[in-house]
């Protein structure tokens, strides 16, 4: 019988060893679109990453129930905007969401649902927090900031058996993830030069003529060297 020790190391042979079934993807994967041993998909995708600001401190200085009711409040805006601009939900992580874009105008999709979440959020979520903190001495407001880039990305399945979930690997998700947890910097949407090099005009210039994006900044995102934009815009559903 093999002790718990050789079954691991064979586990983790197959894993490091094994050929990829890789497919091309055209839509954005679910978990049982991937095969659990050796199944990859390749897709072109922008990955936006939606992050609620301070949420820790939410926590720690007002009742749990309401820090809750804030956080699925701000999460349910999230998906829903990312959903009406075309994207898909495929990971959350505590305050934070992640959505995918496919297709040729994923990248104005996504920043347009970046726009849209902060819409909501300033004219619907914070008003209503103040008048239910309005009998008390307490306030709060929500802040937050989505980050998104674009890129090649290989997913797989990560965990085990009736227990695992899609993994995105590559830079768009990791740099994605790291922007929207910028914090101190005016806007609240940052891309980078892939992302605004692709943009319309209508999500680069208001209908005045102003510009609607920050200049560029170099940014260092682990291994990474990117060139991003940062905007305070945003734009109301429809």
């Amino acid at each position: 019988m093999a002790t718990k020790m050789e079954e691991f190391d064979q586990k983790l042979v197959n894993i490091l060893y094994s050929e990829w079934d890789i497919q091309d993807a055209r839509v954005v994967p679910k978990t049982e679109d991937v095969k659990q041993q050796d199944g990859a998909k390749r897709m072109e995708a922008t990955y936006l990453y939606a992050d609620l600001a301070d949420s820790t401190f939410l926590a720690k200085n007002f009742d749990p129930e309401f820090a809750a009711r804030v956080i699925r409040g701000y999460l349910r805006i999230a998906v829903d905007c990312i959903r009406g601009n075309g994207g898909h939900i495929r990971s959350f992580d505590g305050d934070r969401v992640m959505g995918i874009f496919l297709d040729g105008t994923r990248r104005n999709n996504a920043v347009q649902a970046a726009m849209n979440i902060q819409w909501v959020v300033d004219k619907a979520l914070n008003p209503k927090i103040a008048t239910r903190l309005s009998a008390s001495k307490q306030k709060w407001k929500v802040t937050q900031r989505c980050g998104i880039d674009d890129g090649e990305v290989f997913v797989v399945r990560g965990g085990a058996r009736n227990n695992s979930d899609l993994v995105s690997i590559g830079r768009a998700p990791n740099v994605a993830a790291k922007l929207s947890s910028i914090r101190g910097e005016q806007g609240n949407t940052t891309v980078t030069w892939d992302v605004y090099a692709a943009l319309f005009d209508n999500h680069k210039t208001s209908s005045e003529g102003e510009a609607m994006w920050d200049k560029r900044k170099e940014l260092s995102v682990g291994p990474y060297s990117v060139s991003t934009y940062s905007s305070g815009w945003m734009r109301k559903p429809v």
